[in-house]
């Protein structure tokens, strides 16, 4: 595994440009490496996430040197995403394509088969308000009912994400570059702590996870695994603001002593490089 690389800006803006920046970079980087034989790497694979650490992807392209980058062996992943209908505004994958991926797209510089979604919920509203109200009710029987309903539809999601990744990827799938932002409570991707009832963190038989009640609204998401997200090549944290102090010197201090449940993001890592890009104010704890 890489040690871990403490970067501290400023400011937010200056963390999201340079996060920018280097992923220009990067991407060129990789597209150019040659493998043993000689010959070039066909694809690069990257997983996106949402809040902090997608907003660098809204001013790559104002980067002359993004005009060089091949971005039909470019293929995006999601860390985890919220499981609500395609067109809502909490969806990760909604964010980045507006922020980056629509104008690929439309301009034909990156074909759509290279965005590797993860399932909506296809329940109509009125169906989706009821299951979710049944979800919150005091009767254990309606309770129930509701929480096998979206358990079952979670799982189903979750094997279909493991199912395409590794068609695409192998059996046992490898993300060239992780890019993952850090709640204020120490979650990442959609892991949360285990004092909130949640321990998909430590699930490691699995490649994606179902998560029901969310200690995060919206409450149902579908997230990848702790050890894929550890065995990606490159693992980028983008971790800024005041808030998040407390819980990045616990998830630092958990990560020296090989994870912490109630600080999930102490699991993460990288096996070439991994990378906090953080503010001033974020590592006053340290």
């Amino acid at each position: 595994m890489a040690n871990r690389t403490l970067i501290v800006y400023p400011n937010k803006d200056l963390m999201i440009q340079a996060g920018a920046q280097r992923l220009t970079l990067t991407l060129l980087d990789l597209l150019a490496e040659r493998l043993p034989d000689g010959s070039r790497r066909n694809r690069v694979d990257v997983a996106l996430s949402g809040g902090s650490s997608a907003q660098p992807l809204g001013l790559v392209l104002a980067d002359p040197l993004a005009a060089s980058i091949d971005w039909s062996r470019v293929h995006f992943w999601w860390s985890d995403e919220r499981f609500v209908p395609a067109d809502s505004a909490d969806r990760n994958a909604l964010e980045a394509r507006r922020l980056l991926l629509d104008q690929l797209v439309a301009d034909g510089r990156l074909p759509e088969s290279n965005i590797h979604e993860m399932a909506p919920d296809v329940r109509p509203a009125d169906e989706i308000a009821k299951v979710t109200a049944d979800a919150a009710s005091t009767d254990e029987f309606v309770r129930s009912a509701a929480d096998a309903e979206n358990n079952a539809l979670l799982d189903a999601a979750a094997h279909e994400y493991e199912d395409e990744l590794t068609r695409e990827l192998g059996p046992e799938p490898v993300i060239d570059l992780m890019i993952l932002g850090m709640g204020p409570d120490g979650h990442y991707a959609s892991l949360f702590p285990a004092s909130s009832g949640h321990h998909e963190v430590e699930v490691r038989d699995r490649i994606a996870v179902g998560v029901s009640h969310s200690p995060k609204m919206p409450p149902l998401r579908v997230s990848l695994s702790a050890p894929l997200i550890a065995r990606s090549h490159r693992t980028w944290f983008f971790a800024a603001g005041a808030g998040k102090a407390e819980s990045l010197a616990h998830v630092f201090a958990g990560a020296d002593k090989g994870g912490d449940p109630e600080y999930p993001s102490s699991f993460a890592g990288g096996v070439d490089e991994f990378i906090w890009f953080s503010t001033e104010e974020t590592v006053v704890k340290l």
